[in-house]
């Protein structure tokens, strides 16, 4: 494969990697497969020793059956007190009891006859005292009673005087292990002579086990230990960076417009700040190329209207010169609608360069005091309650910029209110909140979204511009606060502009 080839599925790998679905695919197959892989390995582990252990058992009764068929075939019977010694010796050091048995099912060698060769067998590990068979620590175990028949009777005495050899496996009632048993029919002469009878604890394989049981339970910790660290690690790895995307979303779904939508993450983390960021730009690129359009058509109709608003005050002097009658009445009052529509659409031209203006944001340099401009306010809208505990507070704001937006809101609330207009003025946390209310019939539920849309209006007469809330919204952000409308309890409305403290 040549490099280019290479370097491609290199990337390509390692953008899957990235995936988050494959993170996760990944951190469950290793939490579900290291403690199954473990309890596999335990288990062919333990059937491994324990079929190395019978191996050994069977290798030891051979070598006693081949000794006894040796000595038969000279003459010496099997109750002969050298096989006595030969199985002691054989045991010796094999933790193993080896016995003889003869044709007429009589024992007569026995290693163990005074006592294990080697002494006692030590004591199994502190976590094994106790253990018994419902503990399941082996897969070789079979049925089993607590009281064994005797030797003679058992099983696989039956199959060795049958010419056939065997083996068992048994648990006796609060021991720790099993214990196996192996058989080795004697032969020496097409005729079974008797039988070698080799029993050994298993409590070694146990002990081993428990061994082996111990490091994976230290393995399984560490590997739960690990999950969780990688656990926590994916979480933050996605959390932190759909956090900033979910903050970024909200400012821009508030109307915010020069918004970074950082890109960050990896998959499809990555993949939707991207198309968000894209998105984010798309949007701006056309708020900019509406709002442009709308600057420069209301640019281009200010001449345009003040040439018809020149003629037609031309045409009404002209008009006053004229007979009396009902022509001359009629061409008054036709130049008196154009006048007035002239009026109304110099307003909105007006009111767009304005809004665009102060979309286009502007340099807020030193902060200013909130009692003066509250006081020309008071000044200008004698009739309107103004309530401002506020004291020596100071703000980042154009002072022009903030009273078209007060008096915005005031000039709205009069119109459906006349004498029942108060502004108040209070700190609310790091922001200035100034709240318009009025007692007029307020804003039906559906409206209450699209208030501060442009050209929009619940004015059925269409005395507004629709533009006025538009810019009280545009002020605020401006200088990153906000606007927003809220229900008055007992009718009316309640208008409410925040802006940041200086």
């Amino acid at each position: 494969m040549s490099r280019a080839p290479r370097r491609g599925a290199l990337r390509w790998l390692s953008r899957q990697a990235g995936r988050l679905r494959y993170r996760l695919l990944l951190l469950n197959l290793v939490v579900v497969l290291v403690p199954v892989a473990g309890v596999e390995f335990a288990n062919l582990y333990e059937k491994q020793l324990l079929g190395a252990l019978e191996r050994d058992m069977r290798h030891q009764a051979l070598l006693v059956r081949r000794f006894i068929e040796a000595g038969h075939r000279r003459g010496v019977s099997l109750a002969h007190p050298a096989h006595e010694e030969a199985v002691r010796e054989s045991a010796t050091g094999t933790r193993m009891r080896v016995r003889v048995f003869d044709r007429e099912r009589i024992l007569v060698a026995d290693s163990h006859r005074y006592g294990a060769p080697e002494g006692p067998e030590p004591p199994p590990p502190g976590g094994l005292l106790g253990q018994s068979r419902r503990d399941g620590w082996s897969s070789y175990r079979r049925p089993e009673t607590s009281n064994w028949p005797i030797p003679v009777e058992r099983p696989e005495m039956v199959q060795a005087y049958e010419g056939r050899p065997s083996s068992f496996t048994r648990f006796r009632e609060g021991e720790p292990a099993a214990l196996l048993f192996v058989t080795e029919p004697i032969i020496p002469r097409r005729r079974v002579e008797g039988v070698v009878y080799v029993v050994r604890s298993a409590r070694p394989v146990l002990v081993e086990l428990y061994r082996i049981r111990m490091g994976l339970a230290v393995l399984l910790a560490a590997a739960m230990i690990f999950t969780a660290f990688v656990t926590l690690l994916l979480a933050w790895s996605i959390s932190r960076p759909l956090g900033r995307l979910s903050r970024a979303a909200s400012r821009i779904a508030a109307g915010e417009r020069d918004v970074r939508v950082p890109v960050e993450g990896h998959g499809e983390v990555r993949d939707l700040a991207e198309s968000l960021a894209a998105m984010t730009d798309e949007l701006q690129r056309r708020y900019r190329f509406a709002s442009d359009f709308s600057a420069d058509v209301a640019h281009e109709l200010k001449s345009p209207l003040t040439s018809i608003r020149g003629a037609a005050e031309l045409l009404q002097d002209m008009a006053d010169d004229g007979p009396e009658g009902p022509e001359r009445d009629a061409r008054r009052r036709f130049l008196g609608n154009i006048m007035l529509d002239v009026e109304r659409i110099d307003r909105s031209v007006s009111q767009l360069l304005e809004l665009g203006r102060i979309e286009a944001g502007a340099t807020v340099r030193d902060p200013v005091r909130v009692a003066p401009l509250i006081a020309t306010l008071e000044e200008r809208f004698p009739t309107v309650r103004f309530e401002a505990a506020v004291g020596g507070e100071r703000m980042h704001v154009r002072p022009a910029d903030f009273e078209r937006a007060v008096a915005n809101l005031v000039e709205n609330a009069l119109r459906y209110s006349p004498n029942e207009v108060a502004v108040h003025v209070t700190l609310e946390g790091p922001m200035l909140r100034i709240a318009v209310e009025d007692r007029g019939p307020g804003v039906p539920d559906g409206d209450r979204d699209r208030l501060f849309e442009r050209f929009f209006t619940t004015d059925a007469e269409r005395r507004g511009t629709g533009l006025g809330l538009a810019i009280v919204r545009a002020v605020a952000m401006a200088h990153g606060g906000d606007a927003h409308f809220e229900p008055r309890e007992g009718g009316g409305s309640r208008f409410v502009l925040r802006f940041p403290r200086g």
